[in-house]
């Protein structure tokens, strides 16, 4: 095996830690079009409220879980449209783990790692300063 397949086995591998890392350094080259960045500062806040909804729904009412399982479905699919603007594509998943893995990853680390970095504005500008 090469390429690709050898990059996901090692990925699956991986420590959390070590995934972060790598999601890191992926992150910049796969968000980089005004309408992928427009859509995730909208989108992960949206994955974070949908998860803290489910933790209330424990506490609160059925319906927080149903609000809450829609914020995240929502927004992954919006994101799942975000990326699909960029020219460049992620790294293919391999498999439901590193799915989950590298969703989570992204959503409640690199992310906000990248916006308050300052990456993501300085993602914007540029990908504005193309237009």
């Amino acid at each position: 095996m090469t390429g690709p397949q050898i990059e996901s086995q090692e990925r699956n591998a991986m420590s959390l830690g070590e995934l972060a890392a790598w999601a890191w350094r992926e992150t910049p080259p796969v968000h980089r079009s005004t309408g992928n960045l427009l859509i995730h500062i909208v989108a992960v806040p949206m994955f974070v409220i949908g998860h803290a909804l489910l933790i209330a729904a424990i506490a609160a009412s059925r319906w927080w879980l149903l609000a809450g399982s829609s914020c995240i479905v929502a927004s992954v699919a919006l994101q799942g449209l975000g990326h699909s603007m960029e020219p460049q594509a992620v790294h293919p998943f391999a498999g439901p783990r590193d799915f989950v893995r590298r969703l989570y990853v992204e959503q409640f680390c690199n992310f906000w790692r990248f916006l308050f970095s300052g990456g993501w504005f300085t993602g914007l500008k540029a990908s504005q300063e193309k237009r």
